[in-house]
């Protein structure tokens, strides 16, 4: 399913659909997902090997640890 996440100032919203002009996007299977979100499969090795797809701003994907630690 496509799902947005909204952060700002540390606090966050999310829900199903998708929203205008995201800064990021993330394309992953419902698995993989999962998997990253379990911190079972790493997020670069994920990008790495095309298993996450990524469009925007990649600088905003590095600070993905440091909201979800």
């Amino acid at each position: 399913g496509e799902w947005w996440l909204s952060v700002n100032d540390g606090t966050y919203k999310m829900g199903r659909g998708k929203i205008d002009n995201p800064n990021v996007t993330f394309a992953a299977s419902d698995e993989d997902w999962v998997a990253m979100s379990n911190k079972t499969l790493k997020v670069h090795w994920a990008y790495l090997t095309g298993r996450l797809k990524i469009q925007g701003s990649h600088s905003l994907v590095k600070k993905l640890d440091e909201i979800f630690p």
